[in-house]
């Protein structure tokens, strides 16, 4: 049965709600289905406790985790702000139950979950939809599919990313082939790049077992922003000229990591992979004895929301440096690292500057133990996301589409 024929997805409220204004109902609906708005926060959620600053658990292999700086643990959601929550209750608007065992098909909770993401994912920076009819990723490309023109996005496939990751369907990924035991820092996809996605949409095809880890992060960057600013971090960074990353490809045919411009641009072809590196870095040096290319970007530090307006810290500094590469046990960087950041004229980022900047984006994040066929929908200005190391051969997998 993949839904009933009234869906309500109960969505909690933004706090900042007044008390008769969150409390009263708020439906939308496409006649089928109903969306009903609702302030509610999941105690075991807002209970959870995930150490940060530790080597006690050496399945969640965290870089710089014994650093000062960084939080003692993170917890989960705190407020029903960050991340929005929208599930499935077979209640109906006026509050009746509602079991009819008529499957309703993907559209039409694409359609309400549309509604959702048009109107609240700007406000809230990131929405958890939860209970959907989803099971594979068959069921989530069909999903995407009907979901872009109604949220007006296009579902993407971008190459230059930092990642690994395997294509399973026209519009889905993985969302990362990194080792299990690895955390994945809080970063925005791509920032290091101007091709860069503007909204991300996960899909959680196997949640991790309770007390094993595989924890996804999500970071609230409108408050990294906030906080950055008033240590005069933009400004530094503005002084500069913005972030230059410097970055090198290897060929898959010399090296057995991710790094390689192979797995970057998602092609066989280095003349293709050449064209576009020259595309972004005019200047690109390619090696023609070893296949390795080198490159720069150069790009802001802060940038600015395209619907709000608003100052966003939007860059990859602290999880492109060197020293993320060198800490990070999986990735070799005996031939160098892959990839490096500096300030835009050249100038080093000091470390203390690095540290800083790790430090705010952790202390504004919140851990999810996502629940297979969770769907987490994020605007990439407006929240970081990454996610917790787990003990290896406990399931967990996660898809992802992006879009512009």
């Amino acid at each position: 049965m993949r839904a009933l024929l009234i869906i309500t997805l109960v969505v909690a409220v933004v706090d900042a709600l007044g008390p008769e204004e969150g409390h009263a109902a708020r439906i939308f609906s496409n006649g089928r289905a109903t969306l009903q708005l609702a302030n509610a926060l999941d105690p075991e959620a807002a209970g959870t406790v995930v150490p940060i600053r530790t080597r006690s658990q050496p399945w969640k292999r965290i870089v710089f985790a014994s650093h000062v700086e960084l939080p003692e643990y993170i917890g989960g959601p705190q407020s029903t702000a960050f991340p929005l929550v929208a599930h499935v209750s077979n209640a109906t608007a006026d509050g009746e139950s509602c079991a009819a065992d008529v499957p309703v098909p993907l559209a039409e909770w694409a359609d309400v979950a549309a509604q959702v993401l048009s109107t609240k994912l700007v406000d809230h920076g990131a929405v958890l939809l939860r209970g959907l009819p989803i099971a594979n990723s068959a069921d989530y490309n069909e999903f995407i599919g009907a979901l872009e023109p109604r949220v007006g996005w296009t579902a993407v496939k971008l190459g230059g990313g930092g990642t690994q990751r395997k294509d399973l369907q026209a519009k889905v990924r993985t969302a990362s082939e990194e080792p299990a035991e690895h955390t994945i820092e809080p970063h925005m996809d791509m920032a290091h790049s101007v091709a860069h996605p503007k909204r991300i949409a996960f899909f959680c095809a196997a949640g991790p077992p309770k007390g094993v880890g595989g924890e996804t992060v999500l970071s609230d960057m409108r408050r990294v922003y906030a906080t950055l600013a008033q240590l005069g971090i933009p400004e530094q960074f503005a002084a500069h000229g913005g972030v230059a990353y410097r970055k090198r490809l290897w060929s898959a045919e010399k090296v057995s990591h991710s790094y390689t411009w192979q797995q970057f641009f998602f092609t066989q072809e280095r003349e293709s992979a050449v064209d576009e590196v020259r595309r972004r870095d005019p200047k690109a040096r390619v090696d023609e004895a070893t296949g390795r290319i080198d490159f720069e970007e150069h790009l802001p530090a802060v940038w600015e929301h395209p619907t709000t307006g608003e100052p966003l810290w939007f860059n990859g500094v602290h999880t492109n440096h060197k020293s993320y590469y060198e800490e990070a046990e999986h990735v070799d960087t005996s031939d160098g690292s892959p990839m490096h950041t500096a300030y835009a004229d050249g100038a080093e980022i000091p470390e203390t500057t690095i540290a800083t900047v790790r430090a705010a984006v952790w202390n504004h994040s919140v851990a999810v133990r996502c629940q297979t066929g969770d769907v987490i929908v994020v605007d990439n200005m407006l929240a970081a996301h990454g996610r917790m190391g787990w003990i290896s051969g406990n399931q967990r997998q996660v898809l992802l589409t992006h879009f512009q």
